[in-house]
Order: C-alpha cells, then sequence, then structure tokens
C-alpha cells in the first residue's frame, strides 16, 4: 500500500496557530477557536469550502473601575507562509482577485498574523497585516506583532515564542520523507 508523505506546511500552520494562541493567552486575552475547521459544520462540507472564517475570537477583559464585565474582542486569522515575501507580493500582484478581498469585506476589521520562518533580517516571524489598512493592487506591509498597538502585547514575550519557533521549525525542516535526516 503506497503511503502518502507527511504535509509539513500543515504541521507548521497548526503549530503557528498555536504559537500565536499562546502569545495572546500569555497577554491575558481569551481564546476561543473560531474557524470553519472548529465546528461540525466545518468538517461536514464537502469539496472546497471559498468562505473565510478567522481562527480565533480573542478577547480581554477592560480594566477600570466601570468597565468590569467589558472585553475588548478581535478577530486573528493565523497564517503560516514559509516565504511571506513571496506571499505578500504574489497578493498584491492579484489585485482586486486577492484572498484579502473578501475577507476584507467580511471581516474589515481583522487582524491577520503570519508566522514564518523566513521574514528577514531584523523582522519578527510574527507579523501581522490590520486588514482595514489593505488596499488591493498597493504595496502590503506588515508589522511585527508586538507593535499592532490595540493589542497590548509586550515584545519580549513575542521574542521568547519567536525562539520556539525557530526551534521547531528548524527541527520540521529537517525532516525528508517522514523521517529526520
Amino acid at each position: 500500500m503506497p503511503t502518502r508523505p507527511v504535509d509539513l506546511n500543515n504541521i507548521k500552520g497548526r503549530i503557528a496557530e498555536a504559537l500565536v494562541e499562546s502569545i495572546f493567552r500569555r497577554a491575558e486575552f481569551k481564546m476561543t477557536r473560531f474557524g470553519r475547521e472548529s465546528d461540525l459544520r466545518g468538517m461536514m462540507k464537502v469539496g472546497r469550502d471559498d468562505s473565510f472564517t478567522p481562527d480565533f475570537l480573542a478577547m480581554k477583559e477592560v480594566v477600570g473601575r466601570e468597565s468590569r464585565g467589558v472585553y475588548q474582542t478581535h478577530m486573528i486569522e493565523v497564517k503560516y507562509r514559509s516565504n511571506l515575501v513571496r506571499y505578500l507580493a504574489r497578493e498584491k500582484e492579484r489585485g482586486e482577485d486577492s484572498e484579502l478581498v473578501p475577507a476584507q469585506e467580511k471581516w474589515p476589521n481583522l487582524c491577520l498574523a503570519f508566522v514564518t520562518e523566513n521574514a528577514g533580517e531584523k523582522r519578527s516571524c510574527f507579523q501581522a497585516l490590520d486588514l482595514s489598512l489593505f488596499e488591493p493592487g498597493k504595496f502590503i506591509r506588515t508589522v511585527d506583532l508586538h507593535e499592532i498597538k490595540r493589542f497590548g502585547l509586550f515584545a519580549h514575550n513575542v521574542r521568547q515564542h519567536e525562539d520556539l519557533a525557530r526551534k521547531l521549525f528548524g527541527l520540521l525542516s529537517e525532516i525528508k520523507g517522514g523521517v529526520l535526516a
């Protein structure tokens, strides 16, 4: 019986989601899975599902006496990209056909958290794009995840997760045909 190769990009994508979730939980956000992968309806669909649903709903209680029980809420989509620069260039080139256009229409305040092992010099492997700032066909500029002010994430929190991400992705990159090289 022929065996299928292990889909390392899929595994890296799931690791990316876990790392981003951990960053937010450590910053005292309550996180819940939100994406179509997390519910029965998403599992039961047959064929390709082109509807877009973010991965997480992140909630953090607003601090203050009068705001008790009031939460900030954020929708977050996590995307692993081995080559983020190439992905962003392709989406810019696609213009109105970019996969980001329908996502922006449906979720205008969505934050895309990109996780990459090839971030480039002096860039975090956790980068973000606030979709409210996205313009089809224009240069797509990401910022390091901790620079999104509305989240209030600490740079050292992200850096610690970055060290872990680089080690995990490095180990997975050594795998050839399902076994360690």
